[in-house]
């Protein structure tokens, strides 16, 4: 993971990911589609959070709380 990325653009990577994520919960559910959302999330999401640490910058708990929920599910 590359941790000199502009912090805008993995933020609107994590909104991107996010808002995949939600399009796959509605309607009829793919398993392969959502897992690979997921996937993609925990992706953006660990990538802001090394970006946020490589820069010594402080991660927010609900950042960190996120993470980790979608780890978790993913990991099931």
């Amino acid at each position: 993971m590359r941790s000199d990325q502009p912090l805008g653009l993995l933020v609107h990577q994590i909104h991107e990911a996010r808002t995949q994520v939600e399009q796959c919960r509605h309607g009829q559910v793919v398993r392969e589609d959502l897992a690979a959302a997921r996937r993609e999330l925990v992706r953006a999401l660990q990538a802001y959070t090394s970006a946020l640490e490589h820069r010594h910058l402080p991660v927010p708990s609900r950042l960190r709380a996120e993470l980790d929920l979608h780890r978790e599910l993913f990991e099931r």
